[in-house]
């Protein structure tokens, strides 16, 4: 594999959409700028690590370009469409047809069991019900986690959970993926097991961006920006 190109906060490429781009981009939060003028093009198919010191906004970039909070300053378009105010629908047919998120606590639902949380994952994308276990049998197969259905989330381990969160990702499909610190202790396998569903989704045609501190983690990358 090639090695990952890194990139200052201000790289652009114009070549390929629909992608996801931000146009002078800035945040700033308690009168100190994170960052400033970002403008950045992130493709389909291409694997994208966020590095950096801690405090210096990766998480935060994330959580913009998912419409979660917004930028102080420019703009985010999607496919030329501007994202950036987005209403409240918007954000919401976004997330459910569009973005995938994961997250450090993995966003389960810890009371419910695993099959529980996958289908309510199935359920907000509009699934009938006759199609959503053979969906959810496939998923768990593909983390390796084949008759876990039945268990409830809070009972297993970090690593356990990390995979559920990426099995509801892979009964979803969504075109991007945003990942906060998805290693983030994580033992050995787990990480190699998170690593390769997020580069399988690059090579299927998502956009995929990640932070990380993991320097092996961020070389797996097509490309790598540091804030």
């Amino acid at each position: 594999m090639t090695s990952p190109t890194t990139l200052d906060a201000t790289a652009t490429d114009h070549n390929v959409v629909p992608s996801l781009d931000t146009h002078n981009l800035g945040k700033s939060m308690g009168g100190r700028t994170l960052w400033s003028n970002l403008n950045l093009r992130f493709q389909p198919g291409e694997l994208t690590a966020l590095t950096g010191e801690s405090g210096c906004g990766k998480t935060t970039l994330l959580n913009i370009l998912g419409l979660l909070e917004p930028p102080s300053s420019g703009t985010i378009t999607y496919g030329g469409q501007s994202l950036t105010g987005a209403s409240p629908r918007t954000a919401r047919l976004m997330h459910r047809h569009t973005m995938g998120f994961m997250f450090q606590n993995y966003a389960l639902v810890e009371q419910w069991t695993v099959k529980r949380n996958l289908t309510l994952a199935l359920r907000s994308i509009g699934i009938a019900a006759g199609g959503r276990s053979q969906r959810i049998r496939k998923a768990l197969r593909n983390v390796h986690m084949e008759g876990y259905g039945d268990r409830l989330v809070y009972t297993l381990s970090g690593g356990e959970q990390q995979r559920i969160a990426i099995a509801r990702l892979l009964i979803r499909s969504p075109r991007i993926i945003l990942a906060d610190e998805p290693t983030s202790s994580l033992d050995v396998d787990n990480r190699a097991m998170v690593m390769h569903h997020l580069r399988a989704f690059a090579d299927d045609g998502a956009i995929v961006i990640y932070t990380t501190h993991n320097q092996e983690d961020a070389h797996i990358a097509d490309r790598i920006i540091k804030l």
